[in-house]
């Protein structure tokens, strides 16, 4: 019966995150796959407007989704369709994503623009498109 206890015990401590936070309370990790920090072009268009594709930089990204940083302010649920520079592969990544989240940084850039990190959740990929995008995340490192 102990060893029944001490297995739950354990499996249950696997999802949870550790450090200093747990003196007051416990976090849980709420991301399936890793997130690494790589300063990826990117470009998107928001699929109900009729404006033209934006150029910017991902923040971070993970097999199922990514955080671009731009002067865009977007809504939770917007769909974009998205093209992802990658180095050392001729054809990009193209998905389509769904806003999750967006936060305003605190201080705006040098000329004074508001900028934004909003995360993105992959909806439609294609096959071609995942496996470049597998195989870059799997040349980097864990952050």
């Amino acid at each position: 019966m102990l060893a029944l206890i001490v297995k739950e015990e354990a499996r249950a401590r696997k999802d949870i995150t550790h450090g200093i936070a747990n003196k007051y309370w416990v976090l849980r990790e709420k991301r399936k796959f890793v997130r690494f920090n790589e300063g990826l072009k990117i470009r998107y268009n928001r699929i109900e407007s009729g404006t033209r594709p934006a150029d910017s930089k991902i923040r971070d990204i993970s097999r199922k989704g990514l955080c671009v940083s731009s002067y865009e302010k977007f809504k939770e649920k917007d769909s974009l369709e998205i093209e992802i520079e990658v180095p050392g592969f001729s054809k990009p990544v193209k998905a389509t994503g769904s806003v999750i989240w967006v936060k305003e940084l605190r201080s705006n850039d040098d000329h004074g623009r508001r900028i934004f990190y909003t995360g993105i959740k992959f909806g439609n990929i294609n096959p071609e498109s995942e496996a470049i995008l597998i195989t870059h995340l799997n040349t980097l490192k864990r952050p």
